[in-house]
């Protein structure tokens, strides 16, 4: 699933750039450079399904940049997210199929998204993820994944694999105007998992030392 969905955000990056080529060479060379950077680091670490918090806020800042560059001032993204939510693990690319998903569907149409707002918060248990924007929201809630690409049934299927019933993903329309997307999983700290597969790690060894010792004694 990851493995589709990295081709599928470089697509549409390029289409995103290929915007600009004909209108500001200068703007398009600065947006493959950012798109660059955005490729290296998914490639990074092919095999890990989920990054801290923090990495991943890395990552979809360089989808931002490219954003930005072609939409201008016409785009705003604000981020509120709670410092302490930094070390959690979430899946890797998670928050860029929401973000991509926003200006796809706000840029359609008379009534633009000018203004997204990423909240990210946390309690003793789960992680709390909106993705909310003024665009011209959901025709029908009813069957809100219309609104869904791969993007985002890809992003469902992962929440599915890796956390059973214990998620949440919801498209609502706000009262406000637009669109808001919810995601919710448990809470865990990246140190916490690094320690626990130490722990694994060492364990593993001492069973087998103690089989080597049983095998010679």
């Amino acid at each position: 699933l990851k493995a589709q969905l990295q081709p599928h955000f470089l697509l549409n990056s390029l289409n995103l750039i290929s915007g600009q080529l004909y209108e500001d060479v200068e703007r398009a060379d600065s947006m493959i450079s950012d798109l660059g950077g955005l490729l290296r680091a998914t490639l990074e670490s092919p095999g890990q399904l989920e990054v801290p918090l923090a990495r991943e806020l890395e990552l979809l800042g360089l989808y931002l940049d490219i954003a930005r560059t072609r939409f201008g001032s016409s785009l705003d993204v604000e981020q509120r997210v709670e410092p302490k939510s930094l070390d959690a693990l979430v899946p890797s690319l998670i928050l860029q199929p929401l973000v991509e998903n926003a200006i796809r569907h706000g840029m359609n149409g008379r009534h633009r998204v000018r203004r997204i707002v990423i909240a990210i918060n946390r309690d003793a248990y789960h992680l709390l993820i909106t993705v909310a924007d003024d665009g011209p929201g959901l025709i029908d809630t009813a069957t809100a994944r219309q609104r869904e690409g791969i993007g985002l049934a890809n992003t469902r299927r992962r929440l599915e694999q890796l956390y059973g019933s214990d998620h949440r993903l919801t498209l609502a329309n706000r009262a406000e105007g637009g669109v808001v997307a919810t995601i919710e999983v448990p809470f865990r700290l990246a140190g916490a998992q690094r320690l626990f597969a130490n722990r694994e790690t060492l364990l593993d060894h001492s069973h087998a030392d103690r089989r080597r010792r049983a095998a010679s004694a």
